[in-house]
């Protein structure tokens, strides 16, 4: 029976930045409208919340191993994930 660790980090990390623009489906027009007059806060926040994590995380020994957005950008509704993956130390 193998034994769980819980201080051994996870190998693979999936985070998730930016969810808040999905509250733009709630009303589509006034997504549009934020959308067409460069509102763009939430995009913003989650670019930047994405560089500080990724910086944290290579301290923690991990690499970013792909970065997907999701949503309607057309509507300013975009949402982010980030793949970390633990780096091996005998490499």
């Amino acid at each position: 029976m193998a034994s769980s660790n819980k201080a051994e980090p996870r190998r693979v990390v999936v985070k998730t930045y930016g969810r808040g623009g999905l509250l733009g489906v709630l009303s589509l027009p006034f997504a549009f409208l934020m959308a067409s007059r460069g509102m763009r806060g939430w995009q913003e926040t989650a670019i930047r919340d994405m560089e500080e994590d990724g910086v944290a995380m290579a301290r923690r020994g991990y690499r970013i191993v792909s970065t997907d957005e999701h949503g309607m950008p057309v509507f300013g509704i975009t949402y982010y994930t980030v793949k970390y993956e633990l780096v091996d130390s005998a490499t």
